[in-house]
């Protein structure tokens, strides 16, 4: 895949390469000399290792080259909360998907996740890529911002005559995610051939859902380290499944203490009436009873293994259903060599859905219980507790059964135009070409929610008395009032139901609780003026010097929308749902100017077969972020014909988006922990040294509760200064004259990120302030605690974080051969060596590392093998793909784990092709052919992947979390 000639699959004869005089590629806009590498690192996935693949979605072929981390997939899509589902987008090296720039055809495409330059490429379909350049040094001169880390350019299929066709059905081999994909490709040459017109056709369907009771490895109850004792050695516990993981209430009644809570523990039937509940073979399962010393402890972290119980991931959507459909059109018309005009149109849009758990309780206590003169307790309920009750039930359940999961319905549009002018001419007698382009680009997104429930409603419904007949009704409560500064009397909502929890939820009570969305609407619009022109300036002893200058001028606008029954502001507005946003409108605009010069210094001589400069600079000045300079400086040197030196070193300059700056205000809610706590005092894992000292200067009142309902508060920062990054990459390229067609890369980078630009997730908030050696720090600023240190909300914003740094190696190879008649074979290596990947999150604390390095989602080793043997007739391919061993954590170590690493992975696929006639071929492939699982060690489990950067996901896309899939297409060609 990565290599510098465009296909392996159609290498040209060395007559043939004589007629290339020049090319360009995404490293530069210089025309090059046919075999000129360039000064910076490049990687080439052709349309064969496109095809190759089976993927339908670009995003899961790019994401096997080493730089790439997992973001969002078709396996990491499912979570609403973290918003954007559905939508592919790629990180390079790691550092966000807001640092790698994503162009089509060399140029912008408007972005699809909104506030951010993220560009979503389920609305590229595979099929219509020509192959895919990736460029990891000293972009960000060359492009502009958001190229940090790198570019991605997508090279689309033109300039093509006649009529394709595709038809593509694809299965897991348990036959539960079913996929349909066509597509056709029309071209036609006209006006004596100067002229071409292509249409292109693609639509998709992926009708399957499948939920974590549908895997194995999900199925069941997962693994979790565990100690009996503080100093003892962790070890892995199979079969978990949590107390709270049941569809009927679990209270714990009685005089009981953490030395028999078991005897204290009760569930009920459907309709109410209380029981034992059934257990798992091992009864009570934690190693450490003693560490459930409350009753609601117990409640929350209590285990079995199995009984009526259920399994962490029985709800999560491994796969979830979606429709794509995307329609193409280019014109290309030669008026003359000084006249090129191009136009290209697309439109595209997407439908997908999650579905997530929606109501549940946790046995926290406070809103969460039942008052103790509730009409819902039963006289079995007082015996069992050895007399009346004096203070508050708690209880722990899923209401699955009788209320459902949530359900969210995503639409996407994105809409294109293009259009431009290239040619060649003369300046001073020197050869010279432009190209200008101007774009306007939209992209929509609508959202709503259907069968959500509102929690405010839940606990009014539970803070339940009797009326003077008796009856069930909604009571009073008190409230803390920012305006009194005291608590305040507030009556009972209107139309509020009580709620029993003990039973199944009846129809009334299920109405109250539920609530669909009117749909929201998001609109981001891009436009785009650019233009440049290169050519000679003067000869030098290694050749023609060359300049580009350029300029470019581009404006973005974000129109965020809410659905009406969350903006305060809206008629529909309805604060019972407890979720409170309002809408954002937010633009920029940047003009910039830039420039490029190639130095030929010498060829042909002694130790320097060729030796060449390359100087890149670019100035932005943005409207609301000030002018900022990004720079880069190339060196080319080959002392032999065999042997190519390279290295570049860049200044980026990235300024803050939209959404950094201008997102709403938005307060929700969320189910987090206080680090502080008994039961993660004694067991995280990602405690420092400094963490108990200063909880024990907090001292919250309550350490017994782990689940806590806590107000999250998002808003932007407009406080937020640039990010600044030094590049710096140097490898060599080695093509030996003994062994034909072998061409070996390796290339080191580092990536030196200041001021990072960030939002952490809020329990990652309210971990880091108690992580650092002092609380007078950024994150303690974001989290609000109560006079007796109990949590209140957190605030979570982007921040400029101190630093970022990603080093590495990259390692590529291709080697080809002919073989007796008309074979040939080929091997395509693709290899990545982490070497460092810290986070400094604190400034003032340079001691506040974070080492992502072998942790979930940064393998020291990550890499694919392609070894193929085609004919005209046809094709096999097979490839060999992945990771080496990672951990949950820098702190898992053989000393305080019995089994801290997954160990290495590797994934088998397999793909081939048959030519029936000159017009008709099949093809056929199998993914993750062995059916592999992902490693049984906790966080790996149903996934495995550790966004960096605060990017949250659902755990999986790292591994493998569908297993072995198929795929079989017929193309058609006229």
């Amino acid at each position: 895949m990565a290599q510098e000639r465009a296909s392996t699959e159609d290498e040209p004869t060395a007559d043939q390469a004589q007629t290339l005089d020049t090319i360009v590629v995404t490293g530069s806009r210089i025309r090059r000399e046919a075999g000129f590498d360039g000064p910076a690192p490049m990687s080439t996935i052709d349309a064969a290792a496109i095809t190759a693949s089976g993927h339908t979605q670009i995003t899961d072929v790019v994401n096997q080259l080493p730089g790439f981390a997992i973001t969002q997939t078709g396996q990491t899509s499912n979570q609403y909360e973290v918003g954007n589902p559905g939508i592919n987008a790629l990180d390079l090296r790691g550092m966000g998907v807001q640092r790698t720039l994503t162009l089509v055809d060399s140029r912008r495409q408007v972005p699809s996740i909104p506030g951010t330059s993220g560009v979503d490429l389920s609305m590229i379909p595979s099929s219509l890529v020509e192959r895919v350049e990736v460029i990891t040094g000293g972009a960000s001169a060359l492009y502009g911002a958001d190229a940090v880390n790198g570019v991605a350019n997508f090279i689309l299929k033109r300039d093509f005559d006649g009529l394709e066709a595709n038809i593509r059905y694809g299965n897991s081999s348990r036959f539960d995610m079913p996929s349909t994909t066509a597509d056709v490709l029309f071209g036609k040459n006209f006006a004596d051939n100067r002229g071409n017109f292509t249409l292109f056709g693609f639509a998709e369907r992926t009708s399957g859902e499948v939920s974590g009771q549908d895997r194995p490895w999900t199925a069941g109850g997962m693994p979790l380290y565990e100690r009996a004792n503080a100093g003892d050695r962790r070890v892995i516990t199979e079969g978990n499944r949590n107390f709270y993981n049941s569809p009927n209430a679990q209270v714990v009644l009685g005089n009981c203490n953490s030395s028999n809570w078991m005897n204290c523990l009760y569930t009920f039937d459907a309709n109410g009436q209380l029981r034992r509940p059934q257990l798992g073979p091992g009864g009570l399962v934690n190693l450490n009873p003693g560490a459930l010393n409350t009753g609601n402890a117990l409640l929350q972290q209590g285990r079995t293994d199995g009984g009526e119980y259920g399994a962490y991931y029985d709800n999560w959507m491994l796969s979830v259903p979606s429709d794509r459909q995307t329609v193409r059109s280019t014109v290309n018309f030669d008026f003359n060599e000084h006249a090129r005009f191009f136009a290209n149109l697309t439109y595209s849009q997407s439908q997908t859905q999650t579905r997530n758990r929606e109501l549940a309780a946790y046995g926290s206590g406070y809103e969460e219980s039942v008052p103790y003169d509730s009409p819902f307790i039963t006289q079995d309920m007082i015996d069992a507790n050895g007399g009346a009750f004096t203070d508050n039930i708690s209880f722990a359940r899923h209401f699955d059964n009788d209320f459902g999961l949530r359900r969210t319905d995503y639409e996407r549009k994105l809409l294109q135009v293009v259009t431009g002018l290239e040619g060649d001419f003369e300046l001073f007698s020197r050869n010279w070409n432009y190209s200008g382009y101007v774009s306007y680009g939209r992209s929509e997104e609508r959202s709503r929610s259907l069968n959500a429930a509102a929690l405010p409603r839940f606990y009014a419904g539970l803070n339940s008395t009797a009326d003077a007949n008796g009856n069930a009704v909604c009571n009073g409560s008190w409230v803390w009032s920012d305006v009194l500064n005291d608590w305040d009397w507030a009556a009972p909502m209107a139309g509020c139901v009580a709620i029993n929890p003990f039973a199944q939820l009846t129809p009334e009570m299920v109405k109250w609780l539920s609530y669909d969305t009117d749909w929201s609407k998001t609109q981001m619009t891009q436009k785009v003026a650019s233009a440049y022109a290169s050519g000679g300036l003067f000869d030098l002893p290694g050749g023609e010097a060359q300049l580009v200058v350029g300029m470019e001028y581009r404006s973005e606008s974000n129109n965020v929308g809410v659905s009406p029954q969350f903006n305060a502001n809206h008629a529909l507005f309805d604060p019972s749902l407890g979720y409170t946003a309002t809408p954002l409108i937010g633009e920029y605009s940047v003009k910039e100017a830039f420039g490029e010069i190639h130095l030929p210094l010498i060829s042909g001589a002694p130790g320097a077969e060729r030796l060449s400069l390359d100087l890149a600079g670019r100035v932005s000045d943005y409207n609301l972020s000030g002018r900022t300079t990004t720079t880069k400086v190339g060196l080319e040197w080959a002392p032999i014909e065999d042997l190519t030196l390279r290295g570049t070193y860049g200044k980026a300059i990235r300024a803050p988006n939209i959404g950094e700056m201008f997102t709403a205000g938005v307060v929700s809610g969320a189910w987090l922990y206080d680090p502080c706590n008994d039961y993660s005092l004694a067991n995280s894992t990602g405690n420092t040294q400094y963490t108990a000292a200063n909880c024990a200067q907090i001292a919250p009142s309550d350490t017994a509760t782990y689940w806590q309902w806590l107000d999250v508060i998002y808003s932007g920062n407009t406080e937020l200064g640039p990010e600044t990054a030094k590049t710096t990459t140097f490898g060599a390229v080695f093509r030996p004259r003994f062994i034909n067609n072998l061409v070996i890369s390796a290339d080191y980078y580092k990536i030196d990120l200041r001021n990072v630009i960030a939002g952490l997730a809020p329990q990652t908030i309210l971990q880091r302030c108690v992580d650092l050696a002092s609380m007078d720090n950024q994150f303690c600023g974001l989290v609000t605690r109560n006079a007796t240190g109990d949590l209140v909300d957190v605030s979570v914003q982007q921040l400029n974080l101190a630093q970022s740094l990603a080093r590495g190696v990259d390692i590529n190879a291709t080697w080809f051969t002919q073989l007796p008649r008309g074979h040939r074979l080929s091997l395509d290596l693709n290899l990545g060596r982490n070497l460092e990947r810290i986070d400094i999150a604190d400034a003032a604390n340079p001691d506040d590392v974070w080492n992502n390095l072998e942790i979930f989602g940064t393998p020291q080793w990550k890499g694919s093998l392609r070894t193929g043997l085609s004919h005209e007739k046809y094709s096999v391919y097979w490839t060999l793909r992945g990771y080496s061993k990672m951990r949950a954590s820098e702190y898992a170590t053989y000393e305080t784990y019995e089994r801290p690493w997954s160990g290495s992975m590797f994934y088998n696929d397999i793909y081939a092709s048959y030519q029936l006639t000159p017009k008709v071929s099949v093809s056929a492939g199998m993914n993750n052919m062995f059916d592999r699982s992902p490693p049984r060690i906790p966080g790996a489990e149903a996934g495995g992947s550790n966004f960096n950067q605060g990017i949250a996901g659902t755990s999986s896309g790292l591994y493998d979390v569908i297993g072995r899939t198929f795929h079989l297409s017929l193309n058609f060609k006229l």
